[in-house]
């Protein structure tokens, strides 16, 4: 489960009010990377989109059958600094950043606090922390990519 060696890319949530083409209107989640637009979705090569509704289900929905979309909110990150989220200091090695990471998602992965029957709503909170928490370690490690390439 954490040995996963791919990028994931960082995502971010907007919540969106999508009207479609026989009048229905659609209130949910979608994910965007966090660099991208709704109208970048919208507009991309996939036919479908994945729409997370309120009780936690995702529905796929298809791009063609959307007359209208619009942005209600936008999911603001637990904290804009990365290191806070995974509790080390900026100087710390990448092991130890890798150790943090992997301490504090398995603290509070969703799918771990789902099998103790816990309630939806913190399985749901759990989910948005799990969320940060990779999109921290992303950053933290994208920006040290990025600094080690300008370095060479």
């Amino acid at each position: 489960m954490f040995e996963k060696t791919e990028i994931r890319r960082s995502k971010k949530k907007l919540m969106v009010r999508l009207t479609l083409a026989n009048g229905d209107i659609v209130d949910g989640d979608i994910f965007v990377a966090r660099d991208e637009r709704l109208t970048d979705l919208l507009n991309d090569d996939r036919a479908f989109i994945p729409v997370e509704m309120t009780e936690g289900r995702v529905m796929a929905l298809a791009k063609s059958t959307i007359t209208s979309a619009a942005i209600v909110a936008e999911q603001a990150p637990l904290s804009d600094e990365p290191h806070k989220i995974l509790r080390v200091e900026p100087a710390a090695s990448d092991a130890e950043v890798r150790q943090a990471w992997m301490a504090r998602l398995k603290a509070c992965h969703p799918d771990r606090l789902a099998a103790l029957g816990l309630d939806d709503e913190i399985v749901v909170t759990a989910r948005r922390v799990a969320q940060e928490i990779n999109a921290a370690y992303d950053d933290i490690m994208s920006e040290r990519r990025a600094r080690a390439k300008s370095a060479a």
